[in-house]
């Protein structure tokens, strides 16, 4: 009886993922990304490599602009042997599989440091490239790696738990009362996973020291373009219609990311948002 309670509300899974789970004992966690659009996992490949893990984004981060956004260590899978274990952890890719289906694909492998002061991170969806309603089913998951303990003085990230049942972004009013934040809580080694459709920020850090964390981001499978048109150069496109600039995606932030800027192109990150909410924003 037990047994069927957790899984209430996740018995559509497939025999493959539903095996998954009995072995690596994940009836809990997607119950609490069910109910709360987020959960915590532990995992012994996780807590193994954890050190490794935080020493490799301190070694490749590089000073952003910006205020307060501390040094970043982007485009990491190649960079070091340590970022492909974190991506395979097992239990981390089943519930990713669980969220965002069969096939997913990795977004994005972001290092970020932060240390003391500032302030906090704006509570947000991921799914900032789309806009509302969300659907039913989730577009991508997020996993924080917890390579030094989260607690709100020292910067974890704020959630506030059920709200991706809500598939919308927070209002304003929510955004600037952060009514129903509360810190994740979290030991060293642990991966904090959540859906697209959650509410979160992150906490300023206030404690001596810095706050790494390695972000990985899975996607649904389906949301790219079938054709690869990246040979047509500027050329091309300026003997032809300025709608194919937009058709093409050339404006767009995806794929910028570079190495020495640890971050996307912020000009094209800014225009991209505003494709998808408006001037005005949401």
């Amino acid at each position: 009886m037990a047994t069927q309670t957790i899984r209430h509300g996740v018995d559509n899974l497939s025999p493959e993922l539903s095996a998954r789970f009995e072995e690596l004992d994940l009836w809990d966690n997607a119950r609490d990304l069910v109910e709360d659009g987020y959960t915590i996992i532990q995992d012994p490949a996780a807590h193994a490599i954890t050190d490794e893990l935080r020493e490799a984004i301190l070694r490749l981060s590089q000073t952003s602009e910006g205020e307060n956004r501390g040094r970043r260590a982007g485009l990491l899978l190649g960079r070091d042997p340590v970022f492909a274990k974190a991506v395979t952890v097992p239990r981390l890719l089943a519930l990713a599989e669980f969220l965002v289906g069969r096939g997913m694909l990795l977004s994005q492998l972001l290092g970020t440091i932060r240390g003391p002061g500032g302030r906090n991170l704006g509570l947000h969806a991921d799914n900032s490239w789309f806009p509302e309603p969300f659907p039913a089913w989730e577009i991508m998951c997020t996993a924080c790696w917890v390579t030094d303990e989260f607690t709100e003085e020292h910067g974890a990230t704020m959630i506030i738990p059920g709200t991706h049942k809500q598939k919308r972004h927070p209002p304003r009013d929510v955004r600037e009362s952060l009514e129903g934040a509360r810190a994740i809580v979290a030991p060293k080694g642990s991966i904090c996973l959540w859906d697209g459709s959650v509410w979160h920020g992150n906490y300023a850090r206030k404690t001596p020291g810095e706050r790494v964390v390695l972000h990985t981001t899975y996607t649904r499978l389906g949301m790219q373009p079938i054709d690869d048109y990246s040979h047509l150069g500027d050329t091309w496109l300026e003997q032809n219609a300025s709608e194919f600039r937009g058709l093409l995606g050339r404006d767009l932030f995806f794929h910028s990311t570079t190495e020495t800027s640890g971050q996307t192109d912020q000009d094209r990150l800014r225009h991209t948002y505003r494709m998808v909410h408006g001037p005005q924003g949401y």
